[in-house]
């Protein structure tokens, strides 16, 4: 009954495609498939798995689980179990069920060898779980299968390496570096690949490396100079470099200011957030009251009241400071990856006044 249901809905609707529908439904990274067999829309099953797969969009993680652990006991064919088994264990995992989501997968995996979307799914669960080296096993395999998966392998490899360095492995860190094999440059890489010059002593690779990756994508500078602060390697030198000929922005501002500064450069430290600000820069709360504090100190106090007020007429609600491109997702944290949607590399400056 719920199905003839569903089938008259959509037979009101002529431009709506039923298959389509299901095919994009079933499956968590349905941007990805190219090759879907084609689906028996006179099933009940596929009802029954859309109806599950709707009420997860819900949050009615219960109900979901419950359609779909009756639906793996009925007589299925290889393709609807493998649905089934699939959005079985991405219920589980929204659910917070998470060893049963691993224990879906691996059945997956061993019933359905072929599908790469239980060895991509899996690795997600390990790559949270800080366990990166099952996740790369993991993505190579999915990479085989499917070659859509191949950048994500990339970049878990980068974080892997990373770690290494972080445990002061650096041997690991290079043998992974050096076997990547990149269709397109990512920032990610250079910002290791900086970490790792320099935590072996290698400074001018370090910082040659570091401007590679700020030049290839500007918006990304702010990890790199962690990287060089945390090493000692920071000067105001070098900032003026990278500010001249590759980003001109926040994060190497604020940082250029901070160093003036300490080093009691105040006049020099004006002129150049006058500048930036006459550039139309975005200022952080902070930058933006150093910068205020500085003209106050200079004489220049009807300008400071000047600024202030152009600030509250522009202000209308606190915004973090990282903003995913992707989805819009806002923290005060910056990751290479985006908290929420997982892409890589989209978080960027977002508050200005």
């Amino acid at each position: 009954m719920l199905f003839k249901k569903l089938k008259e809905l959509f037979k009101r609707k002529r431009e709506f495609d039923l298959e389509s529908y299901f095919k994009k439904l079933s499956v968590n990274r349905h941007d990805l498939i190219k090759n879907v067999t084609d689906i028996d829309v006179d099933s009940p099953i596929n009802a029954y798995l859309t109806l599950a797969i709707l009420l997860k969009e819900k949050g009615e993680y219960y109900k979901s689980l419950k359609i779909l652990e009756r639906l793996k006991k009925e007589n299925l064919t290889p393709q609807e179990e493998r649905l089934v088994i699939l959005n079985l264990a991405l219920v589980y995992k929204s659910a917070g069920f998470i060893d049963r989501a691993e224990e879906a997968l691996k059945e997956g995996i061993a019933k359905f060898p072929d599908e790469s979307f239980f060895y991509y799914e899996l690795a997600r669960i390990k790559r949270v779980a800080g366990k990166l080296e099952e996740a790369v096993e993991l993505l190579e395999k999915a990479s085989q299968l499917k070659e859509e998966f191949y950048d994500e392998l990339i970049h878990t490899k980068l974080y892997l390496a990373d770690r290494y360095i972080d445990e002061g492995r650096t041997d690991r860190a290079f043998r992974i570096l050096r076997k990547l094999n990149f269709r397109v440059p990512v920032p990610l890489f250079y910002y290791v690949l900086s970490k790792l010059y320099y935590s072996v002593g290698e400074s001018e690779k370090g910082y040659r490396a570091a401007l590679k990756g700020i030049k290839l994508s500007p918006k990304h500078v702010y990890p790199f100079l962690q990287v060089m602060e945390s090493f000692g390697e920071l000067s105001y030198e070098k900032l003026s470099e990278i500010m001249e000929s590759y980003a001109f922005s926040l994060p190497v501002v604020s940082k250029s200011v901070e160093l003036l500064l300490r080093e009691n450069r105040s006049d020099e430290a004006l002129e150049l957030l006058d500048r930036y600000h006459s550039q139309g820069g975005k200022f952080s709360a902070s930058l933006f009251e150093t910068y205020l504090r500085i003209m106050w100190e200079k004489g220049q106090r009807k300008q400071v009241v000047n600024k202030v007020v152009q600030y509250l007429d522009s202000l209308k609600e606190r915004e973090k400071l990282f903003k995913c491109e992707n989805c819009g997702y806002r923290t005060d944290t910056f990751d290479w990856i985006c908290p929420r949607c997982k892409s890589w590399e989209s978080l960027e400056i977002g508050s200005e006044v």
